[in-house]
């Protein structure tokens, strides 16, 4: 199901972007080798998670690798302190 579908059936109530050319991976610097990857000899985007405030301004991040996600408690709290 393409992403925008799967945004409107569940209703969210935020924005869902998707980066095929990999252009906001880049712009945000979310891309090159990844951490855990000593013998990778191509640049992907690195797993990150984003918190930007009405006025677009990026007031969280959290760099990722292919297994480590920010949890859920994290991503709360990063909300009610940063917003």
């Amino acid at each position: 199901m393409p992403l925008k579908q799967l945004a409107e059936k569940r209703k969210y109530d935020f924005t869902v972007i998707s980066d095929g050319k990999a252009e906001l991976s880049k712009a945000y610097h979310a891309f090159g080798k990844p951490i855990d990857y000593d013998k990778i000899k191509v640049e992907l985007a690195i797993p990150t998670t984003y918190l930007i405030n009405p006025d677009g301004k990026v007031i969280w991040r959290y760099l990722g690798n292919k297994t480590d996600r920010p949890s859920i408690e994290a991503i709360l709290e990063a909300i009610d302190t940063k917003l």
